[in-house]
């Protein structure tokens, strides 16, 4: 039986006739194997995926490569469905979060998409050291995959200081400059080059030809241009292999019963020898060959029993496209020829099976057909500009007829020293799509293998589906129920913001009690009051809230009576979203070095001088923005909003005399104003990592705070271990823990947010000890901007407060300066460092759309960016370069 159809319709007037072949495929398959009950099974279980549980993916496109702090992240956040890449027909909310280099969220944003996409942005705190931000993207949904594809990607944020750049080579970039790949001496011991090999299908099988992939690094993961033999132990040769430039290559050989295999290189003029994975005595071998617009399927097997009942399938992401059941007269092999031009481009997979189920052969291959290309033009009206002159640009999205296509696109302009440092990969909307997310993020440098359409880069492409052994699902576990089949987080709806949390007692959110909540949103005029079930859940809404509205709830009665102390105890409430974060992964992406590297040169990088001269020019121009021109920026209206008036600045004054009323301590020599930070973003733990002498580690719920400069032990704060109560005696490596006059745990900490807090003292020393033996650890006193509960230093914190619910963020538009006319605030010179950015740029029809901006002051030459995709599911990329001048 051979079942072939149309993975999906790539164009509209497919839509038809690609139903109706599903249709009767899939008729056709089920009929040849209603009599084997395990493919049935294997056929419904990728049928039922397809249907209930296919994936998400998200990608962000930023305007940028690299940023200085203060500056701001402009974005666009697209969102397909992860079989067909069209725009999703389930979630609608989409989460962009930015990480900071200790993987402490620095920022969340909930994103309401409509269509395609969404657009947002994220200015850079100030205060920023120099590192790798994280930003990454997602939505709830797509935490229900095994191991979930989250967009990320770091950005490399270089920290800038006035009048401390006469010298930026000495000043800036320290953490950035030089290149970790580039060895002194490529060629000693320690500097061994590594060599995995990869049998196509998964094993080599004695007496038949088998392929195998070739991975070539060094010690730092970088790829090496090598080429060696494969021997037997006689030292016969039995194949050639060769890895190019992003060390993959191929090597095709029939292994012998009875004899073991090594391959031999010579890497700087010595010899190393390193082994070939055994051959199985019997087994089976898929070999896949790829030839742009067919791929050739040969499946063989030594086996007695022969291929009859085995069963080939191909998929992509879990839609079926291919499927063929061994039949008796196949013998022991057989050949079949796909042809490509139905099927989109992608990363496809073919499994063979047993006629038992049991899955034994696996295969990645890259579908390219030629036919499946767009070409995005991206053309201005001249090659060179002067300063303040109008670009005009046109775009089309051109498929291989020459019929404008439809779709969704954003575009940026920056200068072209806007650009990664040598030792980062870079990524797009196409090699993300089409290559990264299929393969659990696991390309070092995934834009690499679409860069132009040779030979080389297509036999490298495919000598990576042979060494990327990453799927979406096992299918062991996900042919046993327990993959795919349960959907914990359902696709989430622009509906509003659910406002939940519990009560619990003040100090320990584990004790749960049962109350009465009253919330109030003063911007919506909603009054509102709930009881919450016996374990102290409540959920208000949803509400149409936007980022930061201001929500006040408080508990309607605050005490409970206790049953053993015979006293009311209070109760205090505990925000919580309902789900947890997922984890932050960082993977370390080396680019591939676009010309080949041979062992002659060491296979390393050995010239990183003009990617470091890019990014200094680019950190002279963000220099010069900042500190002569704010006119352009349009976060700059920001700075009327926090004017502080002199009857604030009293409030304050006398808000901090109360708290230090109500302290042991009083006054305190580190003191940390959360004012002085910016709170953006930020979790109490956040802040309190930035007073001077406390160290955050670890990763929630596992956090720790250290107050470092004890005579003692270490003061240490652990999240996953119970604290004590006020009143208990606390452990030898506990600093004590106070909010506004009473001691808490550790768990109330976790539950505040940095904009609550007005600041942090760090006592230590002399100073800690006014709280006696308990103080040895040191104490963290927080003092927050509400007013203090009444009573003494024991008492809690108060029964009332006012918070900021995390609801839809509201985009800002990018402001682009008008020269057409004059303005006062024009004779300011204009050094923006991103000339413009539009992320909503859609074609509806045959009209080309025509975009205008000016340029600024700053001369030299520009990359217009375009990145988006296609009403039909095709990624696409484009730019074109310009050059202004004096």
């Amino acid at each position: 039986m051979t079942g072939v159809r149309s993975a999906t319709a790539m164009h509209d007037f497919k839509n038809t006739s690609f139903l109706i072949l599903m249709c009767f495929s899939m008729l056709y398959g089920y009929s040849q194997t209603q009599e084997n009950p395990y493919h049935k099974k294997i056929l419904g279980k990728l049928a039922s995926y397809t249907m209930k549980h296919s994936p998400e993916k998200v990608y962000l496109h930023t305007d940028k490569s690299i940023y200085t702090n203060g500056e701001t992240i402009w974005y666009k956040a697209y969102l397909v469905d992860g079989i067909l890449h069209k725009a999703s027909e389930k979630s609608e909310v989409v989460y962009v979060e930015l990480w900071n280099g200790d993987d402490t969220l620095i920022i969340r944003q909930k994103l309401i998409v409509e269509g395609l996409g969404s657009q947002g942005s994220i200015k850079i705190p100030i205060n920023i050291k120099n590192g790798n931000l994280l930003i990454r993207a997602y939505t709830k949904y797509m935490l229900n995959e095994r191991e979930p594809t989250i967009f990320q990607k770091e950005i490399p944020v270089y920290a800038q200081e006035f009048g401390d750049y006469k010298n930026p080579d000495a000043n800036q970039n320290k953490e950035f400059r030089g290149d970790s790949r580039k060895l002194s001496n490529p060629y000693s011991e320690n500097n061994r080059p590594i060599i995995n090999f990869f049998p196509e299908g998964g094993h080599l099988v004695t007496g038949l030809t088998s392929v195998m992939g070739v991975k070539t690094v060094g010690q730092q993961g970088n790829g090496l241009a090598l080429e060696g033999t494969i021997q037997d132990g006689k030292g016969n040769t039995a194949g050639f292999f060769k890895s190019y430039e992003a060390g993959l290559g191929k090597v095709t050989f029939v292994p012998e019963a009875g004899k073991d295999y090594e391959a031999v290189i010579l890497y700087g003029e010595k010899e190393y020898r390193f082994p070939i994975p055994k051959a199985l005595p019997k087994g089976y071998v898929l070999s896949i060959r790829n030839n742009g617009d067919h791929l050739i399927a040969n499946v063989s097997t030594n086996s007695e029993e022969g291929l009859e009942g085995t069963l080939l399938i191909g998929h992509f992401r879990g839609d079926l496209f291919f499927e063929r059941l061994g039949k008796t007269e196949d013998g022991a092999s057989y050949s079949v020829k796909l042809n490509t031009d139905r099927l989109f481009d992608g990363v496809a997979h073919f499994t063979l099976f047993t006629a038992s189920g049991k899955p034994i052969c696996e295969r990645l291959v890259f579908i390219d057909h030629p036919k499946n290309s767009v070409e995005l033009e991206v053309s201005s009206d001249s090659r060179t500009y002067g300063p303040r002159e109008t670009v005009t640009v046109d775009l089309s999205a051109l498929d291989t007829n020459g019929t404008q296509l439809k779709g969704d696109f954003s575009l940026s302009v920056v200068t072209t020293s806007n650009q990664l440092p040598e030792s980062m990969a870079d990524t797009n909307i196409k090699s993300w799509l089409l290559l990264n997310s299929d393969l659990g993020n696991s390309v070092e440098d995934a834009s690499y293998f679409f860069e132009n359409d040779s030979r080389e880069r297509k036999y490298v492409l495919d000598a990576l589906m042979l060494t990327h052994g990453w799927r979406r699902f096992v299918w062991n576990s996900f042919l046993d129920d327990t993959q795919g089949q349960k959907t914990k987080y359902i696709p989430e709806k622009a509906m509003g913001t659910l406002i939940e949390g519990f009560t619990a007692l003040t100090g320990n959110p584990k004790a749960r009690k049962a109350s009465k909540v009253s919330l109030r949103i003063p911007a919506l005029k909603v009054i509102e009051e709930k009881s919450t079930d016996q374990q102290g859940r409540f959920s208000f809404g949803p509400y149409e809230i936007d980022d930061g509205t201001e929500t006040y709830l408080e508990i309607v009665d605050t005490k409970t009576k206790s049953k053993k102390k015979k006293k009311k105890e209070e109760i205090s409430i505990f925000m919580g979203q309902g789900w947890s974060l997922p984890q932050v992964k960082r993977k370390k992406k080396l680019p591939i070095e676009r010309k080949a590297r041979s062992a002659e040169d060491g296979g390393h990088v050995t010239d990183i001088v003009e990617g470091t001269k890019n990014v200094q020019e680019y950190l002279l121009m963000a220099y010069r923005k900042k500190s002569i021109d704010f006119t352009y920026d349009p976060t700059i209206t920001q700075l009327e909003e926090v004017e502080v008036s002199a009857p604030k600045k009293t409030r304050t004054e006398e808000r901090i005399k109360e708290i230090e009323s109500k302290t042991l301590h009083g006054s305190a020599t580190i003191r940390l104003f959360a004012d002085s930070t910016g709170t953006a973003g930020m979790s109490a733990i956040d802040l309190i990592g930035r007073a001077p002498g406390v160290t955050i580690s670890g990763v929630k719920p596992e956090q720790a705070i250290k107050i470092r400069g004890l005579s003692g032990v270490g003061s240490q704060l652990n999240f996953s271990t119970q604290q004590s109560f006020p009143g208990s005696t606390p452990s030898n490596t506990t600093p004590l823990i106070f909010v506004d006059g009473g001691e808490v745990n550790l768990d109330y900490i976790q539950h505040m947010d940095a904009s609550e807090i007005l600041f942090v003292d760090v006592l230590r020393g002399i100073e800690a000890s006014i709280y006696g033996l308990r103080g040895y650890n040191g104490v963290i006193v927080i003092a927050t901007k509400s007013r203090l509960s009444k009573g003494s230093a024991q008492n809690n914190v108060p029964e009332y407060s006012e918070t900021k619910i995390p609801g839809f963020y509201m985009g800002r538009e990018f402001f682009s300066p008008d020269y057409s006319f004059v303005r006062p605030d024009h004779q300011r010179l204009d050094y923006r460092t991103t000339l413009f950015w539009k992320p909503d740029i859609r074609i509806e029809d045959s009209r080309q759309p025509r975009i205008q901006f000016y340029t600024g002051d700053t001369t030299g030459n520009f990359v217009i960016k375009v990145e988006g995709i296609t009403k039909d599911g095709r990624a696409v990329v484009g730019q074109k370069i310009f050059e202004v001048q004096n």
